[in-house]
């Protein structure tokens, strides 16, 4: 909750997956937040397969207020569910962000067998480490909490709408975790949570590093499985 009576007002960074779709379903049907704009960030699908499928969302759910957006302003907090690319540049600019949440990076847990490090930081690490060097307020949502969320197809039932469809399909696949849905249910249900600051440190693969001499970080470590769960179905139920 903002705290006084107001939604939160997000603006999205995604970068196509069927993932990133529910993340943003969850935020469009909260009451607590208002999504301003989605970005598309190239990564886990071409942006006209993001686009085309955030569009679909849209569609779906008849939503009038949220679109497709090129850029963010200065000031924006910000959902980002792919590479940091998009936030290191509004960095770079001195448009700095609010905040930033972000799905993507592995403390302890294993990254990806080919790049050593979670799939989003290894995609873009020198955008993470402008990220970290930076002093916008960063949270991130790690593999070691989404690797406890395996996803459940069962949780949606056949003939939704189809984006919705969709989106079961995508959770019958292999090695499929609850990634974006969790950080977005971070904004949209805060209480769900639990949280750590830790120092990190990345390196030049995307790997990080707890370190005394890292930047202080905001990271969930936990959350209320049956609770996220139904949150998560009431979402994806149009």
């Amino acid at each position: 909750m903002s705290g006084n009576g107001q939604p939160r007002a997000i603006w999205v960074d995604q970068d196509g997956g069927w993932e990133d779709v529910a993340a943003i379903a969850i935020l469009l049907r909260s009451p607590d937040v208002k999504v301003m704009g989605i970005a598309t960030t190239p990564g886990i699908a071409s942006p006209s397969t993001a686009n085309n499928r955030v569009t679909q969302l849209l569609e779906d759910l008849k939503e009038r207020d949220a679109k497709l957006v090129s850029k963010f302003p200065p000031g924006a907090e910000i959902l980002a569910t792919g590479p940091l690319s998009r936030v290191a540049r509004l960095i770079q600019s001195k448009h700095l962000p609010k905040s930033i949440t972000w799905m993507g990076g592995a403390i302890k847990a294993k990254g990806n067998a080919k790049f050593g490090a979670e799939w989003n930081a290894a995609s873009d690490p020198k955008s993470l480490s402008i990220v970290l060097s930076s002093s916008v307020p960063f949270t991130i949502c790690p593999l070691d909490l989404t690797n406890q969320f395996p996803s459940e197809p069962t949780l949606l039932k056949p003939g939704g709408a189809p984006v919705c469809e969709q989106i079961r399909k995508a959770y019958m696949e292999r090695d499929r975790f609850w990634w974006d849905e969790l950080a977005a249910a971070s904004i949209a249900a805060p209480a769900l949570f639990t949280r750590a600051q830790v120092r990190l440190r990345p390196d030049a693969r995307g790997r990080l590093t707890v370190s005394p001499h890292g930047r202080v970080v905001d990271v969930l470590t936990g959350c209320d499985r049956a609770a996220f769960k139904n949150l998560l179905e009431r979402s994806l139920r149009f």
